[in-house]
């Protein structure tokens, strides 16, 4: 899987969670998990593409 490939899905996702998640104060643990999901996929792709070029 490309990295280019990834901002579509963020973006689609981002959306998807703002219209399930309309008011941040009250959804801070939904967008928290959902940021912090997407910091994870993305770190451990970078990281599983940099082995794969070995």
């Amino acid at each position: 899987m490309k990295i280019s490939y990834l901002i579509p899905i963020i973006i689609v996702l981002g959306i998807t969670t703002l219209f399930f998640f309309p008011e941040p104060e009250t959804n801070f643990f939904a967008y928290f998990g959902t940021a912090l999901f997407f910091v994870i996929i993305t770190i451990s792709l970078i990281v599983w593409q940099i082995k794969k070029s070995r």
